[in-house]
């Protein structure tokens, strides 16, 4: 566990990158909400962030660490607004629905469609991002960009439990976040001709969240810059 001085100092750093880039691309700070991603986190470090700083989101990708996390001291006390943001099992999905406030990592019409029932037995609506692939990487959910599109179609008009509120994209690993900036570019166009501009555009992480935020980003996932 760092120290309290340290956690809270990494954390503002993020925060005046975050209203920098805001600033170089003439946008708005207020436009750009910060996930923390706590999912390696320490429960005390969490608890230390969450209570010392308006941190409005947080985001775990294992449904079972989770559960045991947060629903012990000294989290337990704590009602961050939840986003799920690792692959789904369709056996969880109603326990995810449950105890998490937004899910991420929507990528087919059947995972839409399994969401949609147990959304509707649970009567309560489906708060969800589609997950773009950017990369390569066979173990990586998402949907290609080329396939997104009839996918966002088909979910609108068959899943009516499950509201798309944007889009979640990993970018590849490249050593230079500046090489990213065409491909943040050609996503935040397809998120403009399928998204309200009020809708969730998850781009960047700890590596490349300033070219993201440049480029449209309105929710950078960050762990690492956070909590080391």
């Amino acid at each position: 566990m760092q120290s309290e001085m340290q956690l809270l100092k990494r954390y503002d750093s993020v925060l005046e990158r975050i209203q920098t880039a805001c600033l170089k691309s003439g946008r708005k700070t207020d436009d750009v909400k910060l996930l923390a991603v706590t999912k390696y986190a320490l429960a005390q470090d969490i608890y230390t962030l969450l209570t010392n700083r308006k941190v409005p989101f947080i985001a775990e990708s294992r449904l079972q660490e989770s559960l045991i996390k947060w629903g012990q001291p000294p989290l337990s006390a704590l009602k961050p607004i939840k986003f799920f943001i690792g692959q789904l099992q369709s056996n969880k999905i109603a326990k995810i629905l449950t105890d998490f406030d937004i899910i991420c990592s929507i990528d087919s019409l059947k995972l839409a469609q399994r969401i949609n029932t147990q959304s509707e037995k649970l009567a309560k609506a489906a708060t969800c991002l589609l997950q773009i692939k950017l990369t390569q990487k066979q173990t990586q959910g998402g949907v290609s960009m080329g396939e997104a599109a009839k996918l966002i179609a088909d979910i609108r008009q068959q899943c009516p439990a499950v509201k798309l509120a944007g889009i979640m994209a990993i970018a590849p690993q490249t050593g230079d976040a500046e090489q990213l900036r065409p491909l943040f570019k050609e996503v935040k166009k397809f998120f403009d001709d399928n998204f309200e501009q009020d809708a969730y555009l998850s781009l960047g992480m700890s590596e490349d969240f300033e070219v993201a935020v440049q480029e449209g980003s309105n929710l950078p996932r960050i762990g690492s810059a956070i909590f080391g």
